[in-house]
């Protein structure tokens, strides 16, 4: 999905970015975020799931499973994505 925000409107997304370019976080994470959650990207699992992962006690790819178990919110962005084509 395209997203509205970038990291020049988008606080978190902006934090996301220097964790990117510190080499915390992997492309493929931060991939998955942004486009799978184009709207609200500080939703409490991915608040929790990015600390744990730049903490070292969770690894990227439990991080990406996690999420995408988590149907009703991939919904609801898509929702959300759809209305404002």
């Amino acid at each position: 999905m395209k997203t509205l925000h970038n990291t020049k409107n988008c606080k978190y997304r902006k934090f996301l970015h220097t964790k990117l370019k510190q080499g915390k976080i992997s492309g493929r994470f931060y991939k998955f975020v942004c486009r799978s959650h184009p709207y609200r990207v500080t939703t409490r699992n991915i608040a929790l799931i990015v600390r744990q992962i730049l903490d070292g006690k969770m690894t990227e790819d439990k991080g990406i499973r996690y999420l995408q178990k988590d149907t009703q919110e991939l919904k609801r962005q898509q929702e959300l994505y759809k209305l404002n084509i």
